[in-house]
């Protein structure tokens, strides 16, 4: 069940809170004292699902100035009632007046499921409302009747807004849907959020020119802006209703976004009083602290508007514990002269509430605020309660609470008997001797003291982390990546911890990416073991809603980062090749050897090298007049071999100088 956000009233007077248990508080904003508390008869059965505050106009009764005189004239006026509508989750809507300290009215039969949000009529006693059974209501307050009921949507309807010059209405689901409310049809269609669009806010001064009503109702919020938040998105998008082109049904994207520092949990703006004032925007965002932005609404902005201020509570640093954040439960403008706002913060049992300026000159300034721990202030019990009003309690029944919440320091009758536990018989063994003395403990097996112990499945340890929800025992054990610690450990978890480990999975699958591969090798095993059980559980695509959102929102640009890398893979291995890696296309390495190579040598080297070239004479060519004819054929036979060996030898070189001269000419 999601939580109820809290709200102030409209003049900021009261703070109302609606707990898990269906109990109503109202806490007076000056002295910030529990002023009202109520607690419907269907609290367990139909807990509060959201609140909204409003008003309607009712007649008075006649009055006479005085009965003695005669022919006395009777006033009739108008009695204007502050009530708070709350929805529930059986689909039934209770309004509580504020003033009577009591139940109003119930509103019945107009939803068969969760209401989700409601807003208020400014000028007449209707009231819309939508719910998770897709439909939208409006009632008649002074009948307390359905007056009109029809289908907004496909999916769930989870916000829904009523525009400037109350002729259209818009409604978010996964869409954004602007709705005719003389004929209730559809008029435009808004796409931009990855996920189901949780908040809705109108961000445009009222038109300084009345619209008739015989003229087109679009007309009445043309070039009007809207602001939209979506759950596990980081940004809230403005939108421009503009009437051309004439196509209503055509889709059209945001006019400007806004970056936030996490997810969004609720937003506020300030009054617009005319189009050239700055707009306003305060959110709360998921880790407490509440960021304001400044921005003239101007047509089109390609660029994220960055916040102007923030502001974080945090308690004071000590010697013993360092400073912890402390949440900010809800904010409002109070559309004064001097630029403050309203701040709740600490925790529902005892909320802290303050008036604080701020300023949008600097910006990206963030302003911490010290405060006392709530954890540690203690809730007065004699705090009386002005009104309070409970339903009616059998004296057969007991009552059971959780009372005050808070730590309890222990009594000194508790310390002794804590002390006197502590004493133990001398002659007791411990279970080491005790085992030691059976002798089923050998010198060596005892483990040693840094050691853990191992095991194949953590199963026990991942259920007492869901149920406590301790972070360091869920941190310990879905941050272990042993594929068979993780298999038996899935296998061996009951059936009712299936949802709660794919819940946290969820969550940190939301968070940052590095954790994401192990988060996802749980999952993966969750689904495969527990197929069958998820299967028949009924709640399952809700469950699994979020997730698949998730992970189409970030795998939608996979496909173009895949042709970025393939592209610029081919240009990296072109530039390789054209830079020359020293290697041919056959992808043997060509040589580096030079063609030429010249030392130069001493002079009595260059001496030796020429007597070697000087062909020496033989013996037999200095006898050569003294050999016969027969001999002196032989030796100019073998001399004339010698040469032509030679010039074969001669003309190889030559060949293969001109050949790798070519080859250079070539590269």
């Amino acid at each position: 069940m999601a939580t109820v956000v809290p709200s102030f009233s409209p003049n900021g007077e009261y703070f109302a809170y609606a707990s898990p248990d269906g109990t109503l508080k109202l806490w007076d904003t000056e002295t910030g004292t529990l002023k009202q508390e109520f607690t419907p008869s269907s609290h367990l059965s139909a807990t509060c699902s959201c609140l909204k505050w409003g008003s309607i106009r009712s007649r008075k009764k006649p009055k006479k100035k005085r009965k003695s005189l005669p022919g006395a004239v009777e006033k009739t006026g108008t009695e204007v009632l502050d009530l708070l509508a709350l929805g529930t989750s059986s689909g039934t809507i209770l309004l509580y007046s504020v003033v009577h300290g009591d139940l109003h009215t119930q509103l019945e039969g107009g939803h068969s499921d969760t209401v989700t949000d409601m807003c208020w009529h400014p000028e007449k006693n209707i009231l819309y409302s939508c719910s998770k059974d897709q439909h939208i209501v409006e009632w008649d307050l002074i009948e307390g009747k359905i007056k009109k009921k029809w289908q907004g949507d496909k999916r769930d309807i989870h916000s829904i807004c009523l525009c400037p010059g109350q002729r259209c209405l818009l409604t978010a689901g996964h869409n954004i849907k602007l709705w005719d409310l003389e004929t209730y049809e559809l008029l435009k269609t808004y796409t931009g959020h990855a996920t189901d669009v949780t908040s809705l806010v109108c961000a445009s001064s009222p038109t300084s020119q009345p619209v008739s009503e015989d003229e087109d109702p679009i007309d009445s919020v043309e070039n009007m802006y809207f602001l939209s938040a979506s759950t596990d998105d980081r940004i809230i998008n403005a939108w421009q209703i503009r009437k051309k082109p004439r196509n209503r049904h055509k889709n059209e994207s945001a006019v400007m976004t806004f970056r936030l520092p996490t997810e969004p949990v609720t937003m506020d703006i300030a009054a617009v009083t005319s189009r050239d004032q700055p707009l306003l925007l305060g959110a709360i965002v998921n880790n407490g602290q509440f960021v304001i932005y400044e921005q003239v609404l101007n047509g089109v902005m390609k660029k994220p508007v960055k916040h102007k201020t923030m502001f974080q509570i945090a308690t004071q640093k000590t010697k013993s514990s360092s400073s912890k954040a402390i949440p900010i439960l809800s904010v409002q403008f109070t559309n004064d002269k001097q630029n403050n706002i309203l701040i709740a913060h600490g925790n529902f049992v005892k909320p802290t509430i303050e008036k604080i300026p701020f300023n949008t000159k600097d910006e990206d300034v963030c302003t911490c605020l010290i405060r006392e721990d709530p954890s540690l202030s203690q809730v007065s019990s004699e705090e009386s309660v002005n009104k309070v009003k409970q339903p009616g309690i059998s004296e057969d029944m007991t009552t059971l609470a959780p009372g005050n919440l808070l730590p309890r320091e222990p009594t000194q009758m508790e310390a002794g008997k804590r002390k006197k536990r502590k004493k133990s018989d001398p002659k007791e063994l411990t279970i080491e001797d005790r085992i030691q003395a059976l002798g089923l403990a050998q010198s060596g097996d005892k483990p040693s003291g840094s050691d853990p112990p191992t095991a194949s499945t953590l199963v026990h340890l991942l259920i007492q982390g869901l149920q406590s929800k301790d972070k360091k025992i869920l941190n310990t054990v879905l941050q272990n990546r042993n594929d068979v610690i993780v298999r038996n450990t899935v296998k061996r978890l009951p059936l009712p911890a299936i949802i709660p480990l794919v819940n946290e999975l969820t969550r940190r699958l939301h968070g940052h990416a590095t954790s994401g591969h192990t988060v996802l090798k749980w999952l993966k095993t969750v689904l495969v073991s527990h197929t069958s059980y998820l299967m028949s559980f009924p709640d399952v695509v809700e469950t699994f809603s979020s997730m698949y959102q998730m992970m189409d929102a970030r795998v939608s640009m996979f496909s173009n980062i895949s042709k970025l890398q393939g592209k610029l893979d081919l240009m990296l291995s072109q530039v390789t090749s054209q830079g020359g890696s020293g290697e041919e296309e056959s992808g043997t390495p060509t040589s580096h050897q030079p063609l030429l190579l010249y030392q130069e040598e001493s002079s009595d080297e260059e001496d030796a090298m020429l007597e070697d070239i000087v062909v020496s004479h033989s013996e037999s060519e200095d006898n050569w007049e003294e050999l016969s004819d027969d001999d002196r054929n032989a030796m100019d036979v073998e001399n004339d071999q010698g040469k032509e060996s030679e010039d074969d030898s001669d003309n190889e070189d030559i060949v293969e100088n001109g050949n790798s001269s070519s080859e250079s000419d070539m590269e």
